[in-house]
């Protein structure tokens, strides 16, 4: 009976699709209604925390580019500790199963399988929600196989596909590949259902984020939720428009038409994902960045993606902070350094808590911060000065970092106050300025 209801619910949702949309409610890791929230942090601790998990979450999407399989990692030795992609930003609430419990997920924009935790568990990390058991869920079935291609990235064991990632610590998860309705917030007072393929982890080893159940994966991959979701439906749009998260406000992941929130397709510039071989991660394809309306005229290979796979430049809201390509970084820092030495201000090496940063002494009253301009083919994208510094009362550092790879990415501290949408369908990315503290359902 529950099986029937749940196919005329799904026949109800292909019918309306072009008009159906749904949002999930975005949480940073920090935030007071988090799991994960660390609480009251001191300006040192925070800038610590935030190049700490940009550098893990750099090796992470690193480990993930392999000449091999997508899916299965290898990572060089020198990959740091905790490559793992609990290291992401930003959380997600998500209804699994028809009894709609609700489970907190790592939005991840850098992982193709979504996986969560299931019973019966040899070996798994504790979490804040109950951890799902499909025998209390009608709608759950293990996918089937009958020959190694049909499970492809995966593999089949005993008629059963299975599925195993290990990362770039040593941590590893395993389990099944399963069918499971995931249920999602609409305008409708009907929910969305989703019956998607995951993975029912049954043995969790590492340095997995505690009190989270597991990850969304929303990377390009056709096993991703994205490639799911464009492949049974109308969905190929996703967006977000991310705020302080030092704020006490959230905003919301949208999909579908919703994802321009209303605006006018035409206030959007737009510029291409480059499609990269050895990965599925969104690569945008960076030409020149400018400090203060001031180009720096850089090499025309300089993010270009190479034979290998490596170089290039991602866009992830999972990294906090933005990572520069080594040679990259002492352009703009020296560009840093001149335009506040006008100010007769000076570098910091101990005012952020860490020799990472790029510290600078606070004058009191100074405000006069440059803006920092990232030119994509196609479209410029503007970071205002406000959004482009961590800021405390004494002392303040640009949100970029050195990169110890060779690609660079845009983190999710300069995205703030825009809207960003992802179509994986027209492989581009829209973006336009918005308050993204009004963001609502």
């Amino acid at each position: 009976m529950l099986n029937h209801l749940l196919t005329a619910l799904l026949n109800i949702q292909l019918s309306a699709a072009k008009s159906f949309n749904f949002s999930l409610k975005i949480v940073h890791r920090d935030s007071m209604e988090s799991p994960l929230y660390p609480g009251n942090l001191t300006f040192e601790e925070r800038i610590q925390r935030y190049i700490g998990f940009s550098e893990a979450r750099a090796s992470y999407l690193m480990s993930s580019i392999s000449t091999h399989n997508i899916s299965a990692m290898h990572p060089s030795a020198n990959a740091r500790p905790e490559v793992v992609p609990g290291n992401a930003a930003y959380l997600v609430k998500v209804g699994i199963g028809v009894l709609e419990d609700v489970y907190w997920l790592i939005l991840d924009t850098g992982s193709d399988l979504t996986w969560i935790q299931c019973k019966p568990c040899l070996s798994c990390y504790d979490q804040v929600d109950p951890i799902y058991d499909p025998k209390f869920s009608d709608s759950f079935r293990k996918v089937s196989c009958t020959k190694e291609t049909s499970c492809h990235p995966y593999y089949c064991d005993y008629g059963k596909c299975k599925y195993g990632i290990n990362y770039g610590d040593g941590s590893s998860t395993s389990g099944y590949i399963a069918f499971e309705y995931f249920t999602f917030t609409t305008q409708n007072p009907q929910p969305f259902y989703f019956n998607m393929k995951f993975g029912c982890s049954s043995e969790s080893r590492g340095n997995f984020e505690r009190k989270t159940t597991g990850i969304l994966g929303m990377n390009l991959a056709p096993i991703s939720f994205m490639g799911q979701l464009g492949k049974q439906f109308f969905s190929n749009k996703f967006s977000y428009c991310l705020v302080d998260p030092n704020t006490v406000t959230h905003s919301y992941l949208k999909f579908g038409d919703d994802a321009y929130n209303g605006r006018p397709v035409q206030e959007f510039k737009k510029t291409p994902f480059v499609a990269n071989l050895f990965s599925n991660n969104y690569y945008l394809d960076l030409q020149d960045i400018s400090i203060n309306g001031k180009r720096l005229n850089l090499p025309k290979d300089t993010f270009k993606i190479k034979g290998n796979g490596h170089g290039g430049c991602i866009i992830d809201s999972g990294t906090l902070i933005t990572r520069l390509k080594y040679p990259v970084y002492i352009r703009v820092k020296d560009e840093f350094e001149a335009y506040f030495a006008r100010y007769g201000i000076q570098r910091s090496f101990d005012g952020c808590g860490t020799s990472a940063a790029l510290c600078f002494d606070l004058p009191s009253g100074f405000n006069a911060f440059p803006s920092m301009t990232y030119h994509f083919f196609g479209a410029d994208l503007y970071v205002e000065p406000n959004h482009g510094f961590l800021i405390t009362r004494s002392h303040f550092a640009p949100a970029i970092t050195a990169g110890e790879t060779d690609f660079t990415i845009l983190g999710s501290w300069q995205q703030q106050n825009i809207r960003f949408i992802y179509d994986t369908d027209l492989r581009r990315l829209s973006f336009a300025p918005e308050e993204c503290d009004k963001d609502n359902l």
